[in-house]
C-alpha cells in the first residue's frame, strides 16, 4: 500500500512539474533593449518589434538615434509632437540583410537613408538599420529599477546595487537575449514585461527552491535578486549577492502593434555544387548548399544525412560515407565536407531533414534531398 502510494504521490508531481512548464510565459511580442544592443546583434532583433531609450537628432530630413557607433534611422507611422523622455517603439530591420527589390518595403523610401550613409549603395550587412513604423511613448524611468529599466538604459544603474524580480527563464531557454552572460556555469536570465537580464555569481537556489539553468521544467518561478548592476559593451547583467522566492506581481500589458511588413517566405536550396543529378563527380569533391535566407547553424546538427543508395558494387564498403558539415553566416552556404573520398560510380544522396531553421524568424526548411553519381 505504501508503495502504491508513493507512486501515486510522484506521478501526481510529474504532472504538476509538466502543467507549470506548459504554462510558461513565452517571450513577449516586443523586445526592451538598448541601442548598444541593437548593433551589436542585429541578426537576433531583425524584423522584430523593440522599444528602446535615445536621444534622437534630426538631419537633411531623417531622424536617428544619436550616438550610435552605426546609424540607426527611424521612420515614423505618425510624427511625434515630443521626442522627450521616452522610447521608440517600431519594427527592426538591417537594410543589408534585405534585397534592394524586396517588394514588402516597396512603400518606403530608403534613398536618403542610403545617400546620408553609404554614399548612395545597398549597404552591407550589419551597417546600416532602420526602424520602421515607430511610434514615440512618453515613458520616464522608474525611480526604483526594474529588469525593463536596466534593459533599456543600463547606462543609468551600471555600478548600482538593484532589487529586481522577475521570472527565472534558465540558461536563456527561450531566447529573451542576444549574447551569452559566459561568467559562470550557474548565469541565468531574468525575465519580465518585455525586458530580461543575465544574472550572475550564485546558483539559483535558497529556500525552497533549488533551480537547475538547463531545465525548462523549473522556468516561471518567480526570484527576487539583489545584486550590483555590471555592463561591457552591449552585455548587461547583475551581479546577484542573494536570491529568494518571489511572488508574480500584476504586471501592466505591454502593447504591441501588429507587424507592418509580411513575414519573408520561407527558406529554401537556391543553389548546389554539384548540381541535382549530376554525373561524373569527382569523388573528393565537397557538396555546397546556398540558402535564400539566413540559417541557424545550430540547427543543421544532426538533421543532414548522406547515403548511398542503388545496387553496390562488389567489395564497396557497407557503412555509407563520414562527413562533418559547417556553416558560412556570410555566404549563406553549408559545406558537406567528407573523412574519405567516395565510392566510384555510385549513386549518393543528400537529406536535410525536417528542423532547419532560419535565423531572423524561425521559419522551418521544407525537409529536402537530391542526388548525385560519382566518376572513376
Amino acid at each position: 500500500m505504501r508503495r502504491r502510494r508513493n507512486s501515486r504521490s510522484a506521478l501526481i508531481t510529474a504532472v504538476a512539474a509538466l502543467a507549470a512548464a506548459t504554462a510558461t510565459p513565452q517571450p513577449p511580442g516586443r523586445i526592451a533593449t538598448s541601442a548598444e544592443a541593437l548593433v551589436a546583434s542585429p541578426v537576433f532583433f531583425h524584423g522584430r518589434q523593440i522599444t528602446v531609450r535615445r536621444e534622437l537628432v534630426e538631419a537633411r530630413g531623417l531622424t536617428e538615434l544619436a550616438s550610435t557607433s552605426k546609424p540607426i534611422f527611424v521612420f515614423w507611422r505618425e510624427a511625434p509632437t515630443t521626442t522627450r523622455d521616452g522610447e521608440v517603439r517600431g519594427e527592426f530591420w538591417d537594410l543589408g540583410r534585405l534585397r534592394p527589390d524586396d517588394s514588402r518595403f516597396s512603400s518606403q523610401n530608403f534613398g536618403p537613408v542610403l545617400e546620408a550613409a553609404s554614399r548612395g549603395e545597398w549597404p552591407a550587412r550589419d551597417q546600416v538599420f532602420v526602424i520602421l513604423g515607430a511610434t514615440f511613448v512618453e515613458s520616464p524611468l522608474p525611480q526604483q529599477p526594474s529588469i525593463r529599466a536596466l534593459a533599456l538604459a543600463p547606462e543609468k544603474y551600471a555600478d548600482r546595487g538593484v532589487t529586481i524580480a522577475g521570472r527565472f527563464r534558465g540558461r536563456n531557454l527561450f531566447g529573451d537575449l542576444p549574447l551569452p552572460a559566459g561568467k559562470s556555469r550557474w548565469d541565468f536570465v531574468l525575465q519580465a514585461a518585455d525586458g530580461a537580464v543575465w544574472i550572475t555569481g550564485l546558483r539559483p537556489r535558497g529556500k525552497g527552491f533549488d533551480l537547475d539553468v538547463e531545465a525548462r521544467v523549473d522556468t516561471g518561478r518567480w526570484l527576487e535578486v539583489t545584486g550590483t548592476v555590471r555592463r561591457d559593451g552591449s552585455l548587461v547583467w547583475v551581479e546577484a549577492s542573494s536570491i529568494a522566492l518571489a511572488s508574480a506581481p500584476t504586471e501592466t500589458p505591454v502593447e504591441v502593434t501588429v507587424p507592418t511588413v509580411p513575414r519573408e517566405a520561407p527558406p529554401r536550396v537556391v543553389f548546389t555544387a554539384p548540381v541535382a543529378n549530376e554525373t561524373d563527380v569527382e569523388v573528393a569533391a565537397p557538396v555546397r548548399l546556398q540558402f535564400s535566407r539566413d540559417m541557424q547553424a545550430a540547427t543543421f546538427r544532426d538533421r543532414v544525412r548522406v547515403a548511398y543508395t542503388g545496387n553496390a558494387p562488389a567489395g564497396a564498403p557497407a557503412s555509407p560515407p563520414q562527413f562533418t558539415v559547417n556553416y558560412n553566416e556570410g555566404t549563406r552556404a553549408l559545406e558537406i565536407k567528407f573523412a574519405f573520398r567516395l565510392d566510384r560510380f555510385r549513386t549518393v544522396r543528400v537529406d536535410l531533414l525536417e528542423g532547419i531553421l532560419s535565423a531572423v524568424d524561425n521559419q522551418p526548411l521544407a525537409p529536402w534531398s537530391m542526388t548525385f553519381t560519382t566518376g572513376g
